[in-house]
């Protein structure tokens, strides 16, 4: 089936009201309507969100008593252990909390385990082999632990208090910790379910910083600005791919305009050529968070902490250029993973006609099976689950589409599973390799009876149709005020039609750079265009009957010029869809 280009058709009485007061182009107010935001406060909150107005962390069910314990560990030097996921926002919250408690005198240490050969969150042999030998009393996950009930039980009887920090979905049963921070637990309202993991330790920081002070603790010493540590947690947030509103955008718009502060992130954004002084939430997805995840992906994420946790330049600087080659590794190993499985499509074609891909190989490396599993779910347009099996078990990971619960679907197969967790959108599971077979005939069942086959039909939403005398810099301007970009927040994207190319050239190997005209509009002159990852021998059209694109500056020494992404060419007869 072809993909469907929906266009959005926001209110317009909406659209009137946002565009008369707060005096923007009716295109963005457009925009905002389409993002469900209508009223005048929401829309100025969009537009210029502050730290000043997210909301205070005393909503969050237990963070109160975290703070507490926190703070009699530090009084008392107890020996406190953070206890980390090897993932970016893992690795970003697990930075802060060791910064800040660091800052204020903590007795403090930090445990991030490998991937492969520990697998994810806090298990009874952690408490038994290193926590309980080295004399921790206090541990606080982060981005983890929502799920360890047996090492939580553990660490009680053995007298170590655990404090959770997570955000991953829970279920109806918590663990036993003395506090568990987690805006998704059925009895907490704080209305914070959109924060990273990062953003939970940041709000823990939060209530410590304040409890501190109203027991004097400040007095005769600096308080930390909180906003210092804004770049760690804008880093998590992003990376981890979470909805970029409310409290997210206040954290990710500040954390941007310092990240060059931390030499870590700077000799990182050196070796990834990131020189502009206006860092966007695209640099950090596509440039720094691949690199700091590929140290979690293939060697051990300790390296990706040490980075954000140094403060010597040139230290930075070896580390930034060894977590570029382990991200150009990283990236050999999912193209050969990727080729390996369009072999199998090729061997047997009749897989494609599933509704969801599920498969296992024992040679696969399972920190990349994220990343490809992501891959094909685009390409394949449904759940993809991907698996590495040693021995007996097998640990992957899963992607969904939209309208397809993931967390939900495993939940419905869980009898095969030895563990699983995520969200709808993404899980980690592993199972017996003896229950392969079953998992995925039961899973393929669950998904006949629970979805329809246009459930699996690519759709591309439209924000609005546009005509190339529309492109003003006032425009481009006031599109740059809506990031950042990303889950709940899309870039906009719009339609043109009748569009002439006026010149093409292929750059970098695989992406085609083109002038454009709009045909309709004679006096309008060329645009300069891009279009990625396109087939370097196929021939460019001489002109487009309808363009899906984005709009942005163009900057490059100093100077800066309208370009337009294009995102995708020659659609179906578009369809209306009713917005905002």
């Amino acid at each position: 089936m072809k993909m469907l280009w929906d266009i959005l058709k926001p209110d317009p009485a909406a659209v009137r009201r946002l565009t008369s007061d707060l005096a923007i182009d009716p295109l963005i107010a457009a925009i905002l309507v389409n993002r469900q935001i209508t009223s005048i406060e929401a829309a100025k909150a969009f537009l210029t969100p502050s730290l000043g107005d997210i909301k205070p962390p005393g909503v969050i069910k237990d963070i109160e008593r975290a703070a507490e314990r926190l703070i009699q560990a530090l009084l008392a030097n107890e020996k406190i252990l953070i206890f980390g996921d090897y993932d970016v926002d893992g690795v970003t919250a697990t930075a802060l909390l060791l910064d800040f408690l660091r800052a204020v005198g903590g007795r403090v240490s930090h445990y991030i385990p490998h991937r492969r050969k520990e697998g994810y969150g806090l298990q009874t042999r952690h408490i038994r082999q290193r926590i309980l030998p080295r004399g921790y009393r206090l541990v606080i996950t982060v981005d983890c632990g929502i799920s360890s009930y047996e090492a939580v039980q553990i660490a009680a009887a053995e007298g170590i208090d655990v404090i959770i920090t997570d955000h991953h979905l829970p279920s109806a049963r918590l663990p036993e910790a003395i506090a568990v921070i987690n805006p998704k637990r059925d009895d907490c309202t704080a209305g914070l379910e959109h924060l990273a993991g990062v953003g939970m330790a940041f709000y823990l920081v939060i209530e410590l910083r304040r409890q501190l002070r109203t027991r004097g603790f400040w007095q005769g010493r600096p308080e930390p600005n909180l906003k210092q540590f804004c770049d760690l947690v804008a880093l998590g947030t992003i990376a981890d791919m979470v909805p970029l509103v409310e409290e997210n955008r206040a954290f990710i718009c500040a954390g941007l305009q310092t990240m060059k502060a931390r030499p870590g992130i700077k000799a990182l954004m050196d070796i990834s050529r990131i020189t502009a002084n206006r860092v966007e939430s695209d640099d950090v997805a596509f440039r720094l968070a691949p690199r700091l995840n590929a140290a979690g992906r293939v060697a051990h994420a300790n390296l990706a902490l040490r980075l954000l946790t140094t403060g010597n330049p040139h230290r930075a600087t070896r580390m930034a250029r060894t977590l570029d080659r382990l991200n150009t590794r990283r990236q050999d190993m999912e193209k050969d993973i990727i080729d390996q499985i369009r072999q199998r499509f090729e061997a047997q074609p009749d897989i494609l006609e599933r509704r969801a891909l599920v498969m296992a190989d024992r040679n696969w490396h399972e920190g990349v099976l994220g990343i490809v599993a992501a891959r094909l779910t685009r390409e394949h347009t449904r759940p993809v689950i991907l698996l590495a099996h040693n021995g007996s078990k097998a640990r992957g990971s899963a992607r969904s589409i939209p309208g397809i619960d993931l967390y939900r679907l495993l939940t419905s197969c869980e009898t095969h599973l030895e563990h699983f967790g995520g969200h709808s959108m993404a899980a980690g599971l592993t199972l017996p390799v003896n229950r392969l077979r079953a998992f995925e005939k039961q899973l393929l069942v669950r998904l006949a009876e629970q979805t329809r086959p246009e459930d699996y039909r690519q759709h591309l939403t439209l924000d609005a149709e546009i005509t190339f005398d529309q492109i003003t810099p006032h425009l481009l301007d006031q599109l740059e005020s809506l990031q950042p970009f990303g889950q709940a927040t899309p870039e906009p994207l719009f339609l043109a039609r009748d569009i002439v190319v006026e010149s093409h050239r292929v750059v970098g190997g695989h992406h085609r750079q083109m002038t454009l005209r709009s045909r309709n509009q004679a006096t309008t002159s060329g645009y300069h265009a891009i279009q990625f990852n396109i087939q370097p021998d196929q021939k460019p059209l001489t002109g487009y009957k309808r363009l899906a694109l984005h709009l942005r500056w163009n900057r490059w020494n100093g100077s800066k010029r309208p370009q337009l992404m294009i995102a995708a060419t020659d659609p179906e007869t578009p369809t209306f869809k009713a917005g905002g």
